[in-house]
């Protein structure tokens, strides 16, 4: 079993990579702080949990984080950061994104799905179910396609990715103050 596990350190350090480049692309001013990168994982999960934390790394920057004076204008620094940690909870292995961005605004997401057909008008959701629906196939709250983001390909694929590992995802998001992704 030893053999098989390695650090996720090297996947660690591409999403910093990414991170950065996106940052730039956008205009977008990010710090990028990693924790745990040490932790071992088996080499199989350690190559498919890449893909889905690239999606959500995107997401982060494009969605979450906002632009430096729109921080600014919200009372919070110039500077956006999103925390990428690996830890060990009981025997489970938990891999947890957090930003200080904007949040995922739960009326956007219920208005966007009811738009797309995805959920009847008048429909009653808890707020957990109404953030569930950024993983339904097809769905996006992008106002315009671009390479990053926009084209409804991507949490629906994390999602999936992560079930395959026989994992679970979780979210938890403020608005105006942040989300986490576990």
């Amino acid at each position: 079993m030893s053999l098989r596990m390695i650090p996720i350190k090297p996947t660690f350090q591409k999403m910093e990579r990414l991170s950065r480049d996106l940052a730039r692309d956008f205009g977008k001013k990010v710090s990028f702080v990693t924790n745990g990168d040490d932790t071992e994982l088996d080499r199989t999960v350690v190559e498919e949990i890449g893909d889905p934390l690239v999606h959500m790394v995107r997401n982060a920057l494009d969605h979450g984080l906002e632009t430096p004076a729109a921080r600014v204008a919200a009372g919070k620094t110039e500077v956006g950061s999103v925390h990428l940690r690996a830890y060990h909870q009981g025997s489970n292995i938990v891999i947890e994104l957090h930003d200080d961005g904007r949040g995922i605004d739960p009326d956007r997401i219920l208005r966007k799905a009811v738009e797309e057909g995805l959920v009847p008008a008048g429909t009653q959701l808890s707020r957990d179910e109404i953030l569930a629906l950024i993983f339904a196939p097809g769905f996006s709250t992008a106002e315009k396609v671009t390479a990053v983001s926009g084209r409804g390909v991507g949490m629906d694929v994390v999602k999936r990715n992560i079930e395959k590992l026989r994992g679970k995802i979780e979210i938890s998001s403020e608005v105006g103050r942040g989300s986490t992704f576990k």
